[in-house]
């Protein structure tokens, strides 16, 4: 069935979920609002999506997550009711602080990284392990060279140009089509590992996530970090 965007936008004002991620959930759902939702809990980050929407931080989200049964509606709700919430994700990024930083590889200088990294306070972007986190992002896109910060800045443009080499593929491989749908879901969750930022294993320790290492430094400084835009430069490359 079509999905119109209208439903998309309330999917997300919703759920806080990216625009790609709820127009997939919506398709795969054939447009009922609960299993769409039920859809991005299950395969997105639930406490970060109430981070983003509420501003409350991590802890409170968790508990509140809990304690309505984890609803994410509900749980929206609760830290409203509580006062939890603090100035949204949106007013971070216009309003807060933060740090650009660069890395250059090598004595060749062939390969370079930029990634901007946002705060709420001066006082966290002048924090050294604020500085040292913003640090590993970059040497992270250098290594892994990343094309988005997460699954939900893709755009979703970008996943129906995806869903189309996927289902080629799928299709050139023979797969039948009763299991076609799980097989191009693979190939998205394969893709997003490698070219999402925070879906992608720490080039140091792959027992972590780069998203992980952005809920630490979160939990350590009390207040919301965010990547915001990332870029690597390599020589000779368009």
């Amino acid at each position: 069935m079509g999905v119109s965007i209208d439903d998309i936008k309330t999917l997300r004002a919703k759920t806080s979920a990216g625009m790609a991620l709820c127009k997939e959930a919506l398709t795969a759902s054939d447009g009922d609002m609960a299993k769409a939702t039920e859809y991005i809990n299950e395969r997105s980050d639930v406490i970060g999506r109430l981070r983003n929407l509420t501003g409350a931080k991590i802890g409170l989200c968790k508990i509140a997550f809990d304690e309505t049964g984890k609803d994410f509606e509900k749980a929206v709700a609760l830290i409203s009711e509580r006062g939890w919430n603090e100035p949204t994700a949106d007013e971070t990024i216009e309003k807060g602080e933060g740090v650009v930083e660069t890395y250059l590889h090598g004595t060749d200088h062939k390969l370079a990284s930029l990634v901007e990294v946002k705060c709420k306070t001066d006082f966290v972007a002048q924090n050294d392990e604020f500085r040292a986190f913003a640090h590993e992002v970059a040497l992270q896109v250098a290594a892994m060279k990343p094309l988005y910060v997460s699954k939900d800045s893709v755009s979703v443009e970008d996943v129906e140009r995806m869903k189309v080499i996927f289902t080629k593929e799928a299709e050139s491989e023979g797969k039948p089509a009763n299991i076609m749908e799980k097989i191009i879901e693979g190939k998205f969750s394969k893709y997003y590992a490698e070219k999402c930022l925070l879906e992608q294993k720490w080039f140091k320790d792959e027992s972590k996530t780069m998203a992980n290492l952005l809920d630490e430094v979160t939990q350590k400084m009390g207040e919301p970090i965010q990547i915001t835009r990332i870029l690597f430069w390599e020589f000779g490359t368009k």
